[in-house]
């Protein structure tokens, strides 16, 4: 019997192991592919050269051939994360995960992404649409040939086959991009406190930009914004009886520093909920593919640079997640030759630079939504009230499928003029209907500029395709290589009638609040070949001009990223690629310059020595730093004091932001809370900074059980320099150590436009592979981690040294499309 047993335990054994080896083959993803491969849907034969990190440099006869190679790439090294981003949009997770994700699918399906992606097919146009069609074959010729496991998230999933892929799925990964800028956690965050706090109370917390914050820009004279006034009708007198709200509140006439009316529910009233937020799980997939958090690009001008030409420097600041957001690319054909970040789902770079030109982003912060209040027809609860009187919802069903039963989750949704009603599926909305106003709901031609981008021959050229970027909204800066550079702000900006962004809810029936247009794309805040030697974009205030208050009402980032920049910038003579790189990896921060004092003073007034150690301190959140620990310990005090001071013990709503009003003005407060603070943080004392501040890149499987951790599933516990506002950019969470960095930067980006090919570079936090244990996954990690970069030549004399393997695809004979 005993022998038995063992032989029983041995094939047990053995069997899991065979499983676990199974599985670590599937983590390690299938082999690319050498020598020549058959293809459907190809004009012409397509060589990709693929470098020793693995990333792939297309060179094909066409660009619609450049760009079918693109979908065949992304499909083969990303799989999950595409079939993940369309789910998304399209609120299909259910059909994966269960019913844990159906309230994710009725949010998601309730904002409508896949519909407004399938709006802006009427406005894309035939070169476009072409190569969306084109990119779409290539992944789709991946997805007919795939021979073996699939990704061992869909694996793990129980997943089918992904189905095949359209070109509304690629409109639809530029709508999930655009979703986290919209201001729809802030306004909602902002309506819960102000319902718990009333108005006295609320003003502690209302955004602004402080007056001595950078911008990117001066006075712009000669654009004619100085002075910029909201076009179109005056409203006139709404219908009787549609004035005043049921009973539920009181319409507030003025929001005292906007000159705006606004819904306000009663501090009694259960209208908003602060505590609640969008469901877990879509918040989380939503936030993956978030362009939102922070992002730092600027331009140099010849004049400042060694080699006379300009240079640019770009690293965008997202959710640190695995895979990598990014997929690096080369594509070269007839009138395309550009390299740099691509997003898998989307053909084209979406920032890097060609041979002619250079391009970065950085959130512009626009106010690109609103929420209405709406008033129901007291005659007709299918109705509701606009200011020419009644009108009707209009309603559809949504069918969901959820895995593990056998019907489908029907769900109505409901839309006003302003857009869809969220209050189904967003608790804080308690008894309100409220209304979503997005600029993504609209039709977009995003996709088509974008390609046009990649292909412009100059800065004139990438300006005029610039114009029909609509959304996502942000801050670009460019340069080509005939020395031109400057900053053109991109994404569509609504005009509203009130004449400015509202931070709350407003009411829909009034029409005082309706959107009457957007601002021209030539009174954008931009700046080409400026007499400055630099332009600094770091999500700071775009101008000082009155077109800075159609943009957003306060939103902008704090200036401390920027005012770093500027100053390290002006610190040197002269520039070129190795010191734009030191500054995206400096540490340090005028934050921290800023309250330093302050914190040294409070650990003095509580008698501890650590005082000294503050004021010697150089501000710089290195690894080895203690005095990191101790400020950003105190500042997490302070903010949690504060916060308490204001909401008792139920917390809510309380930015960093307006702790640090309360550190600039009210030294009756911090003479009792600053001390105590600090005798709280010197718990800390003997922390580093690497102890005390790890990085997490996240992955949504990494906490299944057993599978996570074999698979390989995210990083977790990295050391981590840099901190919120450090131009290298450590955003963390937690009110004590060990703080958890949740974003950074998704990329960095440098070039010198006097050789685009030589010093500079780009880099990733991970890898190409979305394959967890694939060699490609995170062998660009530590280089990230450290400040290096990797080398993407244009010039093929350049690259042929680097290439490691080959693989030519052709077309089926007779076939081609």
């Amino acid at each position: 019997m005993r022998w038995k047993l063992l032989g029983a335990a041995a094939v047990l054994v053995l069997a899991a192991a065979g499983a676990a080896g199974f599985l670590w083959m599937v983590a390690r993803g299938p082999s690319f592919p050498e020598g020549e491969l058959v293809l459907p849907g190809l004009d012409g034969p397509v060589e990709i050269l693929r470098d020793s990190l693995g990333v792939p440099h297309v060179w094909a006869s066409t660009v619609d051939d450049a760009f079918f190679a693109q979908g065949y790439l992304h499909a083969f090294d990303r799989l999950w994360q595409m079939e993940l981003l369309r789910r998304v949009a399209g609120g299909r997770l259910s059909e994966l995960f269960g019913e844990r994700t159906l309230d994710s699918d009725r949010f998601l399906r309730t904002l409508g992404l896949h519909r407004a992606a399938e709006s802006s097919l009427s406005v894309v146009d035939g070169e476009a649409r072409r190569s969306l069609e084109s990119y779409a074959r290539g992944v789709n010729a991946a997805l007919e040939g795939w021979d073996g496991p699939l990704p061992p998230e869909l694996m793990i999933l129980r997943a089918p086959r992904p189905d095949p892929w359209q070109i509304t799925h690629t409109l639809a990964v530029e709508k999930v991009m655009a979703w986290d800028l919209a201001e729809y956690e802030r306004s909602l965050a902002l309506a819960g406190a102000r319902s718990r706090l009333g108005e006295d109370l609320f003003a502690e917390i209302l955004p602004d930009y402080p007056d001595w914050g950078a911008t990117i820009l001066g006075v712009q004279k000669e654009s004619g914004v100085a002075e910029y006034t909201v076009p179109g009708p005056a409203v006139g007198p709404a219908p009787a009886g549609t004035l005043e709200p049921s009973g539920r509140g009181a319409l507030n006439a003025v929001d005292r520093d906007r000159s705006t009316e606004f819904w306000l529910p009663p501090p009694s009233s259960p209208a908003l909920v602060a505590s609640a937020q969008v469901p877990e799980f879509a918040a989380r997939v939503l936030e993956a593919g978030s362009w939102v958090r922070a992002s730092n690009a600027w331009v140099v001008s010849g004049r400042r640079s060694h080699s006379g030409k300009p240079l640019l420097a770009n690293d965008m600041h997202l959710s640190m997640n695995a895979p990598a957001l990014w997929y690096l690319i080369a594509l070269h054909a007839p009138g395309l030759d550009v390299a740099g970040m691509s997003l898998p789902g989307v053909p084209g770079v979406v920032a890097g630079h060609s041979a002619a030109v250079a391009w970065g982003f950085t959130n512009a912060m626009v106010d690109d939504s609103d929420f209405f209040v709406e008033r129901l027809d007291p005659e007709d609860s299918t109705r509701y009230m606009t200011p020419a009187g009644s009108e009707p919802f209009r309603t559809r069903v949504e069918r969901i499928r959820v895995r593990g039963q056998s019907g489908v989750a029907e769900h109505r949704i409901r839309e006003s003029r302003h857009g869809p009603i969220i209050t189904p599926v967003e608790a804080r909305a308690g008894g309100e209907l409220l209304a979503f106003r997005w600029v993504a709901h609209d039709p977009s031609t995003t996709s088509s500029a974008l390609l046009r981008m990649n292909r412009a021959s100059d800065a004139a050229s990438f300006i005029q395709a610039l114009r029909g970027f609509t959304n996502p909204h942000q801050n670009v800066v460019f340069a080509d290589t005939a020395g031109n550079f400057g900053y053109w702000m991109a994404g569509r900006v609504p005009l509203r009638r009130s004449g400015a962004p509202p931070l709350l809810p407003v009411p829909g029936w009034t029409g005082s609040h309706d959107w009457v247009g957007a601002l021209p794309f030539q009174e954008h805040p931009h700046s080409v070949n400026p007499s400055t030697d630099f332009v600094v974009t770091a999500n700071n205030r775009q101008t000082p001009d009155s077109v800075a208050a159609l943009i957003t009402s306060g939103g902008w980032e704090r200036p401390y990223r920027a005012m770093r920049i500027q100053a390290l910038l002006a610190d040197r003579d002269e520039h070129d690629a190795a010191s734009l790189l030191r500054i995206q990896m400096d540490v340090g921060s005028a934050f921290v310059e800023r309250y330093r004092n302050a914190a040294a003073a409070a650990f003095g007034a509580a008698g501890l020595p650590e005082a000294e150690s503050l004021e010697a301190w150089d501000g710089r959140a290195t690894l080895e730093s203690r005095s990191a620990v101790l400020f950003f310990g105190w500042v997490q005090k302070v903010r949690s004091g504060l916060q308490s001071r204001l909401y008792g013990e139920a917390r809510g709503y309380y930015p960093l932001y307006a702790a640090e009003r309360v550190l600039d003005r009210d030294d009756q407060v911090m003479d009792v809370l600053g001390p105590s603070a600090a005798r709280s943080a010197v718990e800390w004392r003997a922390m580093r900074w690497a102890e005390a501040h790890r990085l997490e890149l996240q992955h949504p499987l990494a906490s299944v059980p057993i599978l996570g951790a074999l698979m390989g599933f995210g990083k977790r516990s990295l050391p981590s320099e840099g901190s919120h506002h450090s131009v290298n950019v450590a955003g963390f969470t937690g009110t004590e150590p060990p703080f958890i960095v949740r974003w950074g930067p998704s990329q960095r980006h440098v070039v010198d436009l006097a050789d685009p090919d030589g010093p500079g570079g780009f880099i990733l936090p991970g890898g190409q592979s979305g394959y967890p244990r694939n060699r490609h996954a995170w062998d660009q990690l530590e280089r990230w981690r450290v400040g290096g970069l990797w080398r993407l030549p244009l010039h093929r004399p350049a690259l042929e040294p680097r290439v490691v393997s080959r693989v030519r695809l052709v077309p089926l004979p007779s076939s081609g499309r």
